[in-house]
């Protein structure tokens, strides 16, 4: 009932300026009708107290009644008829009286805070839009329950100033919750209000943990607990900060739900940690405890077992192994290195997994047909123990690299004749069979010489001249063929001299040697003596040409000892120039023919042919048809590139035979041997 009357009261409007007689009397009137209405309700009030067994001493009015429902029912009517007279002095209001409530405030933000144990709120609002007269506000203030409900009436204070947006409410709890709304005022009843803002005040921030006790349980952790803050609130968890060997970087452990005894893992195994603890509430984290030190455990990790090795490619190897046996109390490992070197011990390698779980590495970079030493251990995270068996593995073969700088210089001008010399391949991926060289006349036939591994030069046959030849050496090893050094030798022109008419016979010498007979004509021009150059005959050629100098300027036969007789052999002689004498010098004539038709030669004799089976016409023998100097031997195995050589020995009847010369492996199809019995010319 006083809440309503209050209302009622607070709701009146007047109008200031129309205060007159007649407004006097009915204020009067209505004043009388307001004392009836509290006094009865006095009346009422004294009653209830009394029913509800209140002794208020000398109550005024004192209540007398017989029957409680009887009088309270008459005392009611009485307030109503005195309610509703007073309604009618009031009579209607006046339409020039009335005032509009001015809009609420906008924007309201309601923040708070705790410090020291007490809470406060403060409120932030913008003034209505637009602003009215004679602006007041009203802060209405009141504490309620988690489910809302408020347990008692509003605070309401007001603020004159209207250019004040703000209002601080303090000494309140904390961890409560409040409500919190701003009304607007002009004039004297009008009012609006904002929505209700719903706040809770922070906790109280905790004091630092006490009592903190830390031990080393393993390599890898630290077992702490601790006795809650002296002032603590509600605390949500606790925080742990550990700095190992007490540096930066700041590592943290939330302990939540908040508890007293916590566990630091994954730790650093014989180091020192410096901790410490703090408790944390809604409102912030308070202070942390006094800082500790602590040591943990130290560890040596044992290594990785079954260390296996495969070789994948020439430079690719495979590595597997299986993970130690850890015992209860060990550290953690946190990876395996891998240590590696050649056989030659050159350089060493590491390679390190990125964690534990993996037990398999990819060694790749390496060098072909080499053999490597692997080693495994395993590491932590401070340090590495001890490393395993070491296992050899040898990657993959590869073809050698090519011979390195290859030279050639000419050793010999008569004949021509050229040294090669090389330094090894710089990878032989293992142990060389052989160098083999391919070589001849460029862009011609190329003959095939197998070179002993240890050797770094040779010796060429004797060349043709003027003639571009090509030599192409490789390394060769149990793969094969390496890539190879290619080189190009020009041999210088020289004068030649060709002696007519050279014949060849087999015959037999002392303790029953034998023999090739050979015979020519003096040459046109003068000379200071004589080259013969003879080989076995093949249809491919792979020997080599011999030389017999004869320095007797006047020597027209020598004879040539061979180891075997069952084999035909081809001759050329070949005049050496005197120095300093023109070329075109017409030697005198020492009987033999002389002819360009019969000069320079080749011919060959089979086994059967004794003496005098040679070059001249007649029974003895069939001569060799001469051909135009032009038709001469092809490429190098000739070396004087003149109609000069002859064939002795067993050539098979009705055959073509050709001849290579010393950059071909065969002498081209047009050059034929004319079949008959006895001597054989050739043609060439």
């Amino acid at each position: 009932m006083w809440n309503l009357l209050g209302f009622t009261i607070v709701t009146i409007c007047v109008c200031a300026h129309q205060i007159t007689a007649q407004r006097q009397e009915k204020l009067t009137a209505m004043n009388g009708y307001l004392k009836n209405i509290i006094a009865n309700a006095q009346i009422m009030q004294a009653m209830v107290q009394a029913e509800l067994g209140q002794n208020i001493p000398n109550p005024k009015p004192n209540p007398v009644y017989d029957n409680f429902l009887e009088a309270g029912e008459m005392r009611l009517q009485v307030l109503e008829a005195s309610t509703a007279a007073l309604k009618t002095a009031i009579g209607s209001p006046n339409k020039n009286c009335e005032v509009t409530p001015p809009p609420p405030p906008t924007n309201v933000i309601a923040e708070s805070a705790t410090m020291d144990n007490v809470s406060s709120i403060v409120v932030r609002w913008d003034p209505p839009n637009p602003v009215p007269d004679n602006l007041q506000y009203k802060v209405y203030f009141s504490a309620i329950d988690e489910s809302g409900y408020q347990a008692a009436g509003e605070v309401v204070f007001r603020i004159c100033d209207s250019t004040q947006t703000s209002a601080s409410i303090t000494d309140l709890s904390p961890r409560s919750r409040y409500q919190v709304r701003i009304g607007t005022v002009a004039g004297v009843v009008s009012e609006s209000s904002s929505t209700p803002e719903l706040i809770e005040t922070p906790d109280i921030i905790p004091s630092m943990p006490t009592n903190v006790i830390m031990e080393a349980i393993s390599p890898n952790s630290v077992a702490l607990k601790w006795a809650p803050p002296d002032i603590a609130g509600e605390i949500t968890e606790y925080v742990i900060y550990y700095m190992e060997d007490g540096n930066p970087p700041v590592m943290t452990d939330v302990v939540s739900p908040p508890g007293q005894y916590h566990t630091v893992e994954d730790l650093s195994e014989g180091t020192r940690y410096v901790m410490e603890v703090a408790a944390r509430s809604n409102n912030g984290e308070g202070p942390k405890s006094v800082p500790q030190e602590v040591r943990t455990i130290d560890f040596n990790p044992p290594h990785p077992l079954n260390l296996n090795c495969t070789a994948v490619n020439k430079t690719t190897v495979i590595l597997t192994w299986e993970p130690p046996v850890l015992l209860a109390g060990d550290g953690i490992i946190r990876g395996y290195n891998i240590n590696y070197t050649d056989s030659r011990y050159r350089e060493f390698y590491l390679y390190k997994t990125k964690d534990a779980s993996i037990a398999t590495a990819v060694i790749d970079n390496l060098e072909p047909a080499t053999m490597y030493y692997f080693q495994a251990s395993s590491r932590t995270r401070k340090t590495f123990g001890g490393g395993g068996a070491v296992v050899m593995c040898q990657t993959k073969a590869d073809a050698p690299t090519a011979p390195r700088n290859v030279q050639l210089e000419l050793s010999r001008i008569e004949p021509p004749q050229l040294t090669m010399r090389w330094i090894p391949s710089l990878h032989t991926y293992g142990p060389l069979k052989n160098y083999t060289l391919h070589w001849g006349v460029k862009n011609g036939a190329l003959r095939k010489e197998l070179i002993d591994p240890t050797r770094l030069r040779w010796i060429s046959d004797f060349l043709d001249d003027d003639t571009v030849h090509e030599f192409k050496l490789y390394a060769v090893n149990d793969v094969g063929f390496g890539e190879p050094a290619i080189q190009t030798f020009k041999t210088p022109k020289r004068q030649t001299i060709v002696p007519p008419n050279v014949t060849v016979d087999r015959v037999k010498g002392d303790y029953n040697t034998t023999m090739l007979q050979v015979r020519w004509d003096p040459p046109l021009h003068p000379v200071q003596g004589y080259d013969i150059l003879y080989r076995k005959f093949e249809w491919v050629y792979s020997g080599r040409w011999h030389l017999k100098e004869i320095n007797d300027p006047t020597a027209l036969a020598s004879e040539i000892i061979v180891n075997k007789p069952e084999n035909s052999f081809i001759v050329v002689v070949q005049g050496k120039p005197v120095r300093g004498r023109p070329p075109h010098f017409q030697q005198p004539n020492f009987g033999g023919p002389m002819g360009n038709n019969n000069m320079g030669q080749p011919s060959m004799n089979r086994g059967q042919g004794g003496p005098g089976r040679g070059m001249n016409p007649g029974p003895g023998g069939n001569q060799m048809n001469p051909g135009p100097r032009g038709n001469q031997m092809m490429g190098g195995q000739n070396p004087f590139r003149n109609n000069n050589m002859e064939m002795q020995g067993n050539q098979p009847q009705g055959q073509s035979l050709s001849v290579s010369s010393m950059s071909n492996p065969g002498m081209p199809q047009q050059q034929q041997m004319q079949g008959g019995f006895g001597g054989q010319r050739f043609r060439p």
